[in-house]
């Protein structure tokens, strides 16, 4: 599967995961998309942060919001 481009009109502004956006690797860009998967490239969307560190800092931030 391959970037066909047309996730760039989803394409989302800057403050990732915690508000609700989700990463496509193969489209390496973050979209606020309501399914799991890609609608350029059908690849499965990335929904949290990987880094240890960063994992703390978004349950951080979800705690102040609630």
């Amino acid at each position: 599967m391959s970037c066909k481009g047309t996730c760039v009109l989803n394409k989302a502004s800057p403050g990732r995961y915690v508000n609700g956006q989700k990463r496509c690797q193969v489209c390496n860009i973050y979209l606020k998309w309501e399914g799991f998967y890609c609608p350029c490239c059908g690849h499965k969307l990335r929904t949290g942060p990987r880094n240890t560190k960063y994992k703390i800092k978004m349950r951080a931030m979800k705690r102040e919001v609630i």
